[in-house]
């Protein structure tokens, strides 16, 4: 194998961080071959064996020989070192689904050894019936009590999701990360151990390729780069980070590990590099190297649609549940395989967002048709039906013409993704989607104020998104909300109104769950481009900053966001519980702060207005209709629905019905309403009652 696609440490756990296995993929088509290695989730796997809380706990003994002190924590797991061994590798076989029997043991106290977090958990939290799920998120608070461990005594910067975080985020210098890399813990070594033993694997390996999305990623791919560099490998590295961060990167020192970076997406830079490397013609393009960029002349090749995890074992990930919240679970539960609707952001004129680059500004939508025949062979290569759409935002039609071909194919599927909380999701929409599979969307509804919406150009108002939150709710669909405070100009006042319309949407039905974020300058969004048109002052960068995403910026017209650090989490988890929904906002708040100025029933009229206007295509979601002696019963998704109404009526719409079904050729309302053999009210009549039983307009 010539080709290694690798993801450093660390992503998440439960299933492959997608970015490799879409170029896996798109080699694949192209007759090149390449393994894929998951060395995120090998080190994990090696943290949690008895061999490594061995080497753990040796550590730990060392210490104390040595006279030092430990955590509180660590001198109860070091005492009850041998009882962590024994239980940890059947805990790691139960959360990859190998070993369902030991759930009733893990459900209750007793096979655990004790720890901070699962002393803390909540012994109703599932309810009685919710067994699987209650011992999942035991075992879940067992191993994170594992990783506190290992954090607070051997390597401050590991962590069950990244990895030497600190070192990478924000406005940073690279000599942290040198100084880093010139040490090596016990995890280090254990990283060091997996890379020399893929390459020992692999001697015929030319180019590793590492993907680095998130800050937390970059210290280990460093790491593992320059380990491959050594041993002769051609290491290049790509990923979110390098795309948002190191633009414009100026470090020596980088080069000690990587040999090319790529920017935007990897596909095309990948392809040419492998020309490149195997004596072809210089055909580099959006590529850096020690020597400067290449920029060659090149097309794009088409968008790669779906993930292939190729030989990677996904029966080695884990199924944690390290929340009770529906919602949030699906971020960390279940091997979701990867799809992606359309390349960037069909709006791609939020001010916030990084607009100016390729993975936003760039929209090239995926061809429907092809994508459910791919979803079908992911489905049979895995064994897994649930698919994430990793779109920026998932474009309302492609969703209906994906749900469409879903129904007209008959193939079983769930799957959620990122959407705008748009005009477009009405309640029939909604409907049909959840009918398809959905089961959750996520979305930015950002600050809930109107000014602020507008002057960020995100194309929504907060009674839109409350209309279509409640629609997907409605529908049965879960809706998550992105939320942010401090953003440019936004006052003390608008914060607080917008905590007010957050309590509104919950206690409306409009969201599930929801998560705050602080406003972040990034250097490729609109705001840093005119900053003058959001009254801001960008700071000059520190000297030797490495990376040059994340920019000092003053908002000398907005509020101070120090002040509502964590203010808004509070109200937020609570709501999130069903708790206090009716409880006035200005008791989560501190004196001084403004009351709200929103009327208290604002979310609760938008939802009373009118419904939005319908699309024009119909949709039958039931099945055949029974002809009855005083006209029809339609079966639907809920109860039967009698219809009354005249033999020549009921042939009218049992034919209208069979021409609306999925896997149909489109029938517009347009088409069958001159068609109905009677009068209005008569129509009216038998399309309300189609209706409840499921015929939709989208």
């Amino acid at each position: 194998m010539r080709i290694a696609l690798v993801l450093p440490p660390l992503t998440q756990v439960n299933t492959p961080y997608p970015a490799v296995s879409y170029l896996a993929r798109f080699l694949r088509d192209r007759g090149i071959p390449s393994t894929q290695w998951d060395l995120g989730l090998a080190l994990v796997l090696r943290a949690l064996s008895a061999r490594g809380l061995g080497e753990v706990f040796d550590a730990l003994q060392a210490r104390v020989e040595q006279g030092e002190g430990l955590p509180e924590p660590a001198w109860q797991a070091l005492a009850l070192r041998a009882r962590h061994q024994a239980v940890v590798e059947p805990v790691v076989r139960f959360l990859q689904g190998k070993d369902r029997t030991l759930a009733s043991r893990l459900a209750a106290p007793g096979l655990l050894p004790p720890g901070p977090r699962l002393d803390a958990a909540d012994p109703h939290a599932f309810g009685a019936a919710s067994l699987d799920d209650r011992a999942r998120h035991r075992a879940t608070l067992y191993v994170e009590d594992l990783f506190d461990l290992v954090a607070s005594t051997v390597d401050p910067g590991f962590t069950i999701s990244h990895y030497q975080h600190h070192l990478a985020v924000g406005e940073t210098s690279f000599a942290p990360l040198a100084a880093r890399l010139a040490t090596t813990t016990l995890v280090d070594g254990w990283l060091d151990a997996l890379v020399d033993a893929r390459l020992d694997a692999h001697p015929a390996l030319r180019v590793l390729g590492l993907s680095v999305p998130f800050p937390g990623t970059l210290y280990g791919a460093l790491r593992i780069g320059r380990r491959a560099r050594a041993r002769g490998v051609h290491v290049v590295m790509g990923g979110g980070y390098v795309n948002t961060e190191l633009r414009q990167v100026d470090e020596p020192l980088l080069w000690d590990c990587v040999d090319t970076l790529t920017y935007d997406d990897g596909e095309g830079p990948l392809l040419a590099l492998l020309e490149h490397l195997d004596g072809g013609p210089d055909r580099r393009h959006r590529t850096r190297t020690r020597q400067g960029l290449h920029q060659a002349p090149a097309p794009r090749p088409p968008m790669t649609a779906a993930a292939w995890t190729g030989d990677l074992d996904l029966s080695a990930y884990l199924q944690l549940v390290d929340s009770t919240n529906p919602a949030h679970r699906l971020w960390g539960d279940g091997r979701w395989n990867k799809i992606t609707l359309a390349h960037g952001c069909y709006w791609r004129r939020c001010a916030f967002c990084d607009v100016q680059l390729d993975y936003i500004a760039r929209y090239e939508p995926a061809r429907i048709e092809a994508l459910v025949q791919t979803m079908a062979e992911v489905v049979e290569q895995t064994g897994q039906s649930g698919f994430h759409l990793v779109d920026e935002a998932a474009p309302p039609r492609l969703l209906r013409d994906l749900a469409l071909a879903l129904l007209a194919r008959r193939l079983p599927v769930s799957f959620w993704g990122n959407i705008r909380f748009e005009k477009a999701f009405t309640p029939d929409l909604c409907r049909l989607l959840a009918h398809a599979g959905l089961v959750m969307v996520t979305g930015g509804l950002e600050v809930a104020s109107d000014r602020l919406l507008a002057l960020m150009d995100k194309g929504i108002t907060v009674e839109q998104a409350a209309r279509a939150g409640h629609a997907f709710r409605q529908a049965g669909v879960r809706v998550h909300a992105y939320l942010m405070y401090g953003f440019p100009t936004q006052t003390d006042q608008e914060t607080v109104d917008s905590l007010e319309v957050v309590r509104q949407l919950f206690a409306e039905g409009a969201l599930d769950s929801a998560f705050w974020h602080r406003f972040v300058l990034t250097a490729h969004s609109d705001v840093a481009r005119d900053p003058d048109r959001f009254s801001v002052r960008i700071l000059p960068p520190s000297p030797g900053r490495f990376a040059g995403n994340d920019l000092a910026h003053q908002d000398p017209v907005g509020a101070d966001p120090d002040r509502f650090d964590g203010l808004l989490e509070p109200p937020l988890s609570a709501w999130m519980r069903g708790q206090d929904l009716e409880r006035p906002v200005r008791t989560w708040l501190p004196r001084g702060l403004p009351a709200t100025t929103e009327p208290p029933d604002r979310i609760r009229r938008a939802l009373s207005a009118p419904e939005e206007a319908r699309g024009d295509r119909l949709v039958w979601l039931g099945g055949e209709p029974l002809a009855v002696e005083d006209g029809l019963v339609l079966f639907g998704q809920g109860p039967p629905v009698p219809v009354r109404c005249s033999e020549e009526a009921a042939d009218w719409l049992c034919e209208v019905l069979d021409a609306a079904r999925p896997d149909q050729p489109p029938l517009s309302w347009a088409e069958v309403e001159p068609t109905f053999p009677g009068g209005a009210k008569a129509r009216r009549t038998l399309l309300r009652a189609a209706r409840q039983a499921g015929l939709l307009r989208v």
